[in-house]
This record gives C-alpha cells, sequence and structure tokens, in this order.
C-alpha cells in the first residue's frame, strides 16, 4: 500500500508571516511619530525670564526689553526680549520658531566687538538682523532674510550686538543704520 503524502504547512512559514505583519506596524509608527512630529522646542530652561500669554505660544522666554532711538535721539519703537548671551542660546537663536510677534525679538550679547556672520539655518521664519557695535549703535541691517539658507549674512563692520525680530520689521518702525538702542533685563 502506497503512503500518501500530505501537504502540511510548517509552523515556521505562519511565524515568519506573523513577524513581517508586526514589523510593518512598527515601522508605520516610526514613520507617523516622524511626519506629526511636532519642532523641537527653543525655550531655554533654567533661565530667568516672565512669560506673558505671547510668548507661551512661541517658546518666547521673555528677559527684558529693548528700546529702539533714532539718531537724534527720539524713542522709535520698543520690543519684548530674550537674550542669548551664552554659546548655546546664541547658537539656537530663533531656530524652529514658526511664528515671531512684531512685539518680541531676540537679542544676542557677545563678550567682544568683531565681525559677526549670521545664518538661516533651521529657522523657518523669515526675519530682520540688526548688527550692533559696542556702543549700540547698528551698523548694519539685513531686512527680509530667507528662511533655512545657509548662507553666512555678514556684519561688514564689528559688532557685540546682534538683534534679531520679525522680517518687515525694521521698514515698518523706519529704523535705519546709525539709530540706537537700549535694553534692560528683568
Amino acid at each position: 500500500m502506497k503512503k500518501i503524502k500530505r501537504n502540511k504547512r510548517k509552523p515556521k512559514s505562519i511565524s515568519r508571516i506573523l513577524l513581517g505583519i508586526v514589523s510593518l506596524l512598527i515601522l508605520s509608527v516610526f514613520v507617523l511619530m516622524f511626519v506629526l512630529r511636532k519642532p523641537p522646542s527653543t525655550d531655554f530652561q533654567g533661565r530667568k525670564g516672565k512669560q506673558n500669554s505671547e510668548a507661551k505660544t512661541t517658546d518666547f522666554t521673555i528677559e527684558g526689553n529693548l528700546a529702539f532711538t533714532s539718531m537724534n535721539g527720539d524713542t522709535i519703537t520698543s520690543i519684548s526680549i530674550e537674550i542669548a548671551d551664552d554659546n548655546y542660546s546664541r547658537q539656537m537663536g530663533l531656530m524652529y520658531r514658526y511664528y515671531i510677534p512684531d512685539t518680541v525679538g531676540m537679542l544676542f550679547i557677545f563678550p567682544r566687538e568683531e565681525q559677526r556672520g549670521f545664518w538661516m539655518k533651521n529657522t523657518p521664519s523669515s526675519l530682520d538682523i540688526l548688527y550692533a557695535d559696542a556702543k549700540m549703535k547698528i551698523v548694519r541691517i539685513c531686512e527680509n532674510t530667507l528662511p533655512y539658507s545657509e548662507e553666512s549674512i555678514p556684519s561688514g563692520d564689528k559688532a557685540k550686538y546682534v538683534v534679531e525680530v520679525a522680517a518687515g520689521f525694521c521698514s515698518k518702525h523706519g529704523i535705519e543704520e546709525g539709530d540706537k538702542f537700549e535694553y534692560f533685563s528683568n
């Protein structure tokens, strides 16, 4: 009598199918997490400063105020500022900030007055960048910078301070090279 061989499925093939499905599900979760992730916050923890409701929605830590004055000494306008006075905060700047209100900016303070160059890497918002000397006199204004650009935006003259504000701020308020500013920290 002849034995009939039955075509049995190996249990290994079922486990391979299940493993493939689980792997696909895990991969899908990671892809969704990447696509739906929020940009990292640049709120510098451990820094002193008050936050108002506007600052909370834009990740600003308000640490002082800055007033712009014209060449003849008249006050032009003022803004609330976040201060970047250490290597980390100067390096982060306004990166990953998707909205910058017209009433807020960032003041970069450097230890020495020298040639400076900024870029817009990881910065989704167009900015006006103002370079100022040790006497807080604006030596160069770069308006409406290109978001995400990795091209250097040079100061031209030596600068100890840099102010970043929303694009169009300088035109709107009539701020020009030669004007000055002063700041007060909280």
